[in-house]
């Protein structure tokens, strides 16, 4: 039962962590996030708690450049497709 708690608390506190990620990159480069939003940052939890880190669901290989917020996000993919890959973060007007 304890491992069962700690697991949790660390899947919460990992939730939390890339939340506030998201939502302070999202506040900073004039985005939102989708309306799904709470399901796919569960989903990126549940990568992390397979292969370490925060690496985008839809992306096939696990970089660096693909922990979320990943690089063709920062890089502008948003803008010009209305969302990321995996729809978590879509653009002003892509709700």
């Amino acid at each position: 039962m304890r491992k069962s708690r700690a697991v949790n608390l660390t899947q919460d506190r990992d939730l939390e962590r890339l939340r506030q990620r998201v939502t302070a990159f999202c506040a900073e480069a004039g985005y939102d996030l989708s309306p799904q939003a709470e399901s796919i940052l569960r989903d990126i939890v549940n990568m992390k708690k397979l292969t370490g880190d925060f690496y985008c669901t839809c992306q096939p290989q696990r970089l660096p450049e693909t922990v979320c917020v990943c690089q063709p996000v920062r890089n502008g993919l948003v803008d010009m497709m209305g969302t990321c890959f995996c729809n978590l973060i879509v653009g002003k007007s892509g709700i």
